[in-house]
């Protein structure tokens, strides 16, 4: 659990203080292409990803839309479901082999209750996740589909090439022959 350790370090938490939110997280592994989550089911995990890359996504007109990413040292959950405790209308997915750092709703919320570093940690999970969201909103509202992929490459570079281009190509917004006219404009 070294890269969850150290995320929180650079955060201020000091590891001695993170023995009891530790001592609940599970490490779970997925197959590239697996699914982790479907829809209609509920989301009980927050989880931390240690190694691969996870796709949301969802099925409209018999059509997978791609609508977020998430990489290794961040967090990622289907957070409608685990916060609301209902089934998701969402796909997650594993893009690569995926090795996750999960902690269980129930664990959380007995830890929110009797820990206060609990309630920092989940906190700054939750606040993580919700900028994302927003920082995604507001892409897709002010930014064109080039700029979308140029920011995805300048974050994620070493990860992009991982990601079938249909892949990349829904998640901003195109069709993949126009993603691959956008790469050779960049390139």
């Amino acid at each position: 659990m070294t890269s969850l350790i150290e995320y929180f370090e650079k955060l201020g938490f000091p590891e001695h203080t993170l023995a009891e939110f530790l001592s609940c997280i599970k490490t779970r592994q997925f197959s590239s292409n697996e699914l982790i989550l479907a829809q209609g089911q509920l989301e009980n995990y927050l989880s931390f990803i240690d190694t691969g890359v996870v796709r949301y996504y969802v099925v409209a007109n018999d059509k997978e839309i791609t609508f977020d990413f998430a990489f290794k040292n961040s967090f990622y959950c289907a957070y409608d479901s685990f916060y609301n405790r209902a089934k998701t209308e969402i796909y997650v997915q594993a893009l690569t082999d995926c090795q996750l750092y999960s902690i269980s709703y129930e664990s959380l919320q007995r830890l929110y209750e009797k820990c206060e570093t609990a309630k920092k940690l989940g906190r700054i999970a939750t606040e993580y996740l919700l900028e994302k969201k927003v920082k995604r909103e507001l892409d897709l509202l002010t930014k064109t589909p080039q700029e979308r992929y140029e920011r995805l490459l300048l974050e994620q570079s070493k990860y992009i090439q991982q990601i079938p281009l249909k892949y990349l190509a829904s998640y901003i917004g195109v069709v993949p022959e126009t993603l691959s006219r956008i790469r050779k404009r960049i390139s």
